[in-house]
């Protein structure tokens, strides 16, 4: 998300008073660490401070948490999965740490550790939504089974529904199971206009309703509904033209619309943002995307080897649509176009069999 100037001015000056007044001051270090992280993205830099106040404060898990979560955008995934778990040693009762755990594991492919710390999170935080239905992405990516995902999403009350993230959820289960009227008559009876589906941000309803139409082959609706859906697409890219995110959701879009060449320079203008080099977990989700992007606008000879990558690089891994793995591949639509091509076919009983 991209932050006003004056937040940044304001954040950094905050940060840098403090440790003029008190130089060995182990939260302002942390502070600071923070700005450059989230604001500048410099993460060598970020480091250097996080190192410096884990020093100081050898016992605060926080420190140690963007530590590890560093390590794993610069690709250092074993060092951060170690370092994430020396987090949970020392703050074995915090979720937040179980929940990295998890997505670490599941990024590369540990999938038992992976169900382990989901079944962790969820027993640390039993009323969180997230540890319910996260519990149930990861038995899906793994085993391909959404009846987890299902029941955990059967638990959460009538009207229970923050950001529309619930919805999201229920009619993607719907769409992995190839249940299209169940997916609309959770969109028909939601009340959340939007939802919280994608890393691009709040995702307009109508657009899955769209994708609805698309997967039972009514192109007709589904370009009606990606029309309406259109705008807030666009006006989030202008809004924030240096998101990587938000490139590739509207290349997503102009590739379901059949916007073929609008669709590969948004999706590709989204991995030039956050390239793999600078960001191994962004990096990786954006290439997730334009990978989908490639398999829907029939570029076969891209989408594929892309893909036969992604499947062994640590990453692109999500509870969506630009998730590779291979029961993603298998059981999403979004991926039908490549269905009858022997190579996805290949690719798919190589990696069961890895």
């Amino acid at each position: 998300m991209n932050r006003p100037t004056s937040w940044r001015t304001k954040a950094l000056a905050e940060a840098e008073t403090a440790l003029r007044l008190q130089p060995n001051l182990a939260e302002g270090h942390f502070a600071l660490g923070q700005c450059i992280y989230w604001m500048d993205k410099d993460y060598d830099k970020a480091l250097e401070q996080f190192e410096i106040a884990s020093r100081l404060s050898p016992s605060n898990a926080d420190t140690r948490r963007l530590i590890a979560a560093i390590e794993r955008r610069q690709g250092k995934w074993q060092e951060a999965l170690e370092a994430y778990e020396r987090v949970a040693k020392l703050d074995p009762q915090n979720p937040s740490t179980a929940r990295e755990l998890m997505y670490t594991n599941s990024s590369m492919r540990r999938w038992p550790e992976a169900v382990r710390w989901a079944e962790q999170m969820r027993a640390l935080a039993p009323s969180s939504l997230v540890a319910k239905i996260q519990n149930g992405y990861v038995h899906f990516q793994w085993k391909g089974d959404t009846r987890l995902l299902k029941s955990m999403l059967d638990e959460i009350p009538a009207g229970v529904d923050p950001d529309g993230s619930v919805t999201a959820a229920r009619w993607d289960v719907a769409m992995l199971q190839r249940d299209y009227s169940a997916a609309k008559r959770i969109l028909e009876t939601s009340s959340a206009n939007e939802t919280s589906y994608s890393i691009a941000g709040l995702t307009p309803k109508i657009f899955l309703e769209g994708c609805t139409y698309v997967a039972q082959g009514d192109n007709a609706s589904a370009q009606k509904a990606f029309e309406q859906a259109r705008p807030a697409f666009e006006a989030a890219v202008k809004e924030a033209p240096e998101s990587a995110e938000r490139h590739a959701s509207l290349g997503w879009l102009y590739a379901l619309m059949g916007r073929k060449n609008d669709a590969i320079a948004e999706g590709r203008r989204a991995v030039e943002l956050k390239p793999e080099s600078k960001d191994a977990v962004d990096g990786s989700l954006m290439n997730g995307y334009l990978a989908l992007i490639y398999a829907r606008v029939g570029e076969n000879d891209l989408a594929i080897p892309l893909i036969e990558r992604l499947l062994t690089t640590p990453g692109a891994v999500d509870s969506a649509d630009y998730s590779i793995t291979v029961n993603d591949l298998k059981y999403r639509w979004e991926w039908d176009p490549l269905r009858n091509d022997p190579r996805f076919q290949t690719t798919d009983r190589r990696s069961q069999a890895a």
